[in-house]
């Protein structure tokens, strides 16, 4: 089936083998879009699955001389599946998850399957919606006061921040061509805006008001099914619960791989407090109304401040107050006396620079709430697993409950189905996070928590693949994010023999060690045009 197709105008049917199922994963750009098709019950057109549809602005892939866009991607899906969906899945609310799903408001969509963050009644749900909410108004808060700063580290910030912020805001313009208004999306630093109405969101309240049912899915809860089709069950291992495990983001020790250094911990609890919108959430010791901009405590000859005589009494008298405490002396280098004006006394804006670290930790928390799913093929036990973006906390939660099978006890022999179980018949692997470092753990089948030696272990070891969607030299040179990494991607390739499907690098060259007919299997499962890859995996062995 290996074959390149780039005629755009033809649509290559999904044809799922018997009792099996058909994955492409399509090369809108640095993101997530795939969809499954598996046999249905009845015969006629296929069952078919999509799980997330989202890129990078700036990210997309040329490909014989054309750039791939979500509108061909959508188009593609349209034509193939009749405009219908049995199942989306939407994993996480970030950009390059979710920011073509507003293109997917006029399709039949029959059940939209959310992780249980997304559920309006679930009131750690609710918590965590608040308390990302606050951190995003206090992070485009210091991104506007960067903006406002002079020279080349603000300005290099700014860029940085903007990458992330975007992840969270949504859309699909490049951050450089977007106004500071459009960023804001109109939540003004200390604003109690709705963060609905950020694009991320709205998109995701298209596919909710379009689905006939929605779903919103907690882990190790029930054995799911996929409705039209027989034999294959869905079992949810992510995200936890525990609020400790959602906000742990990075393997450490044997858990990480090599090439990959964690930024040392700057003022990320300063910054938090600093810009939180009360001070009863943040910890801090006064609420926002009662502080003072730097600007205002040095403004007695501001005019564009001091402009009315009674202001311009109230900026000397807080002039002369500020200079005298927190003035703009020099340090003392000698001596035992520090003047009392010392400027260790002021934090000026420094403080700003912690934002993008924060930045960082927030999108990482919102990875962490991704939902993950495992689809089993229950005839020969293959497993498909769908890790979204999940990193170390979501991970470790894995291994933490189990399921029952139909029928039996929790005490019964074989009746427990566990996520090591699961992850030991995988065959197909959607590698998370576009293969960054804390999105897949390193470790042996012995390791006591779920990593990449689970996976794929005795007979299922011989059809072991994996698919990374990732777009590298863009992640490198644009975003500098150093996805995938390579020690991941080698570790990959190790173990699956050579078969990784990269979205920007299509069918991968056949390794020395590899013999013809293992390889030529692999080919025929496998077929790669400019607009997607598609992956078979069969009904037997």
């Amino acid at each position: 089936m290996a074959r390149r197709n780039t005629n755009r105008t033809a649509v290559d049917k999904m044809e799922p083998p018997e009792n099996g199922v058909a994955i492409r994963m399509y090369r809108q750009g640095h993101g997530d879009c795939f969809l499954l098709a598996f046999p249905r019950n009845d015969g006629g057109d296929p069952v078919y699955v999509m799980i997330d549809c989202g890129y990078k602005p700036g990210s997309q892939i040329t490909i014989n001389g054309r750039k791939v866009t979500a509108d061909d991607v959508v188009k593609d899906i349209k034509a193939v599946t009749k405009g219908k969906l049995d199942v989306l899945a939407v994993t996480h609310e970030h950009q390059d998850h979710v920011n073509a799903l507003g293109k997917f408001e006029d399709f039949d969509i029959g059940t939209a399957w959310f992780a249980w963050t997304e559920n309006p009644k679930d009131k750690d749900a609710n918590e965590l919606r608040r308390r990302h909410n606050d951190q995003l108004l206090g992070l485009l808060g210091a991104r506007n006061q960067l903006r406002g700063l002079a020279g080349n580290a603000a300005k290099g910030a700014v860029a940085r921040l903007d990458e992330l912020l975007m992840l969270e805001l949504g859309g699909e313009e490049e951050m450089p061509k977007v106004p500071v208004q459009a960023l804001s999306m109109g939540f003004g630093a200390g604003s109690t805006s709705d963060p609905a109405k950020s694009q991320n969101k709205q998109a995701m309240e298209k596919i909710k008001k379009a689905a006939r049912l929605i779903e919103y899915i907690l882990p190790h809860d029930r054995i799911m099914e996929v409705p039209g089709v027989k034999g294959v069950r869905v079992f949810a291992l992510g995200p936890p619960k525990k609020e400790t495990l959602l906000k742990d983001e990075d393997p450490q020790g044997d858990a990480s791989f090599p090439g990959h250094e964690i930024a040392a911990g700057s003022s990320l609890s300063f910054f938090a407090a600093a810009t939180q919108s009360t001070a009863s959430r943040s910890g801090a010791p006064f609420a926002v109304e009662y502080g003072i901009s730097k600007d205002e405590a040095f403004a007695a000859d501001r005019p564009d401040i001091a402009d009315s005589r009674e202001n311009k009494a109230k900026a000397k008298a807080l002039n002369e107050f500020f200079r005298n405490h927190y003035g703009d002396g020099p340090l003392v280098d000698e001596g035992d006396t520090v003047a009392s004006n010392a400027e260790w006394r002021r934090i000026d804006e420094e403080w700003l620079f912690a934002a993008e670290s924060f930045a960082l930790k927030l999108n990482r928390g919102i990875n962490n709430t991704s939902l993950v799913l495992a689809f089993e093929l229950i005839d020969t036990g293959k497993v498909l697993l769908f890790a979204a973006d999940a990193q170390n906390g979501n991970w470790n939660s894995w291994d933490d409950g189990y399921w029952i099978e139909d029928g039996k006890n929790a005490t019964d022999d074989g009746a427990k189905i566990t996520a090591k179980d699961l992850l030991g018949r995988i065959v197909l692997y959607k590698v998370g996070h576009h293969g960054s470092h804390n999105a897949t753990l390193n470790g042996e089948r012995s390791s006591k928590y779920p990593n990449l030696g689970w996976m794929g272990v005795g007979t299922y070891a011989r059809e072991f693949t994996a698919m990374i969607p990732a777009h590298r030299d863009w992640a490198l040179e644009k975003a500098k994010w150093n996805h995938p990494l390579p020690a991941i991607k080698q570790a990959l390739e190790d173990k699956a023999s050579g078969r990784v499907l990269q979205m920007d690098t299509g069918l991968p060259p056949q390794p020395k060690d590899v013999s013809d007919s293992e390889w030529r299997t692999f080919e025929d499962r496998t077929k790669v045009t400019d607009l997607y890859i598609e992956y078979h995996v069969s009904g037997t062995f």
